[in-house]
């Protein structure tokens, strides 16, 4: 059952990292990088089937995160490394 619970709250947190900075110009930022990490670190600890069964809709909403967080940050922010890193990742 930990799984589904694990599941949800990954999902929760990849959705609303992507509404959070969808067609966002300014705020305070300072929580992207534990949110990041946290999306990285939930992702990883997923059992592979599981990330096979929704590999392609996550690598998506990553790349839809990407250019909403390629609009606010610096090209070479660290951020935007990690973000392309977890894409490649799934």
């Amino acid at each position: 059952m930990a799984l589904y619970k694990d599941l949800f709250n990954f999902a929760a947190k990849v959705g609303c990292l992507e509404g959070f900075l969808f067609d966002r110009k300014e705020g305070n930022f300072s929580t992207l990088p534990n949110w990041i990490g946290n999306i990285q670190s939930m992702y990883k600890g997923l059992p592979e089937e599981v990330k096979k069964d929704f590999g392609e809709e996550y690598r998506y909403l990553l790349e839809k995160i990407l250019m909403s967080a390629g609009q606010i940050l610096d090209k070479e922010d660290v951020l935007l490394t990690k973000l392309r890193k977890m894409a490649t990742e799934t």
